[in-house]
Formats: C-alpha cells, sequence, structure tokens
C-alpha cells in the first residue's frame, strides 16, 4: 500500500509539472508572437523611411540635373549669342558628320 500512495504522489507531481511546463509554454508562444509583432512593426517602420529618403533624394537629384540642364542651356544659348558664326558652322559639321552616318 505503501508503494501506490508514493506511486500516486509521484503521479500527482509528474502531472503538476506538466500543467507549470504547458503554462510556460503557451507565456513562451505569447512572448514569441509578441516579439514578432515588434521586430515586425520595427522592420515595416524602418522600410517606410528608407522609402521616403529615397524619394526626397530623388527628388533632389532630379531638381539639381534641371538646374544643371537649364543651366547649360543658357550657357549654351549665351555662347551663340557671342559667336553666331562659330555656332552655325559648328552646327553645319555636325549635322554633315550625322548625314554620312546615316547613309551607311
Amino acid at each position: 500500500m505503501a508503494a501506490d500512495k508514493d506511486f500516486q504522489k509521484d503521479l500527482d507531481a509528474i502531472r503538476a509539472d506538466i500543467a507549470a511546463l504547458t503554462e510556460t509554454l503557451g507565456r513562451l508562444a505569447k512572448d514569441m508572437t509578441d516579439v514578432r509583432d515588434t521586430v515586425k512593426g520595427s522592420v515595416k517602420g524602418a522600410a517606410k523611411e528608407a522609402a521616403e529618403a529615397g524619394e526626397e533624394l530623388l527628388s533632389d537629384a532630379m531638381k539639381l540635373g534641371g538646374d544643371a540642364a537649364r543651366a547649360g542651356m543658357s550657357s549654351m544659348e549665351a555662347e551663340i549669342k557671342r559667336n553666331p558664326l562659330s555656332a552655325v558652322l559648328t552646327a553645319l559639321g555636325i549635322g554633315f558628320i550625322i548625314g554620312i552616318i546615316g547613309r551607311r
């Protein structure tokens, strides 16, 4: 009979340990879900910030490119006004070369 009581006591202890382990695993799963959600939110936030920064850089680059193109056009117009004969001869030469290449 003493053996039966010891067996029952051991069985109850095992059941209690299994219940505690089940509870611990449940908390661990919840904590892992919380960590996953936190990391997911952080990654989304970082991706959004990176996209916004990329858009801003692209916008700035486009503005600078436009400004440079306008400055180049202004410089070219000023040069044509200063030396119209050179501009006409240069355009004629470029047209001649393009015509020769186009024939081939």
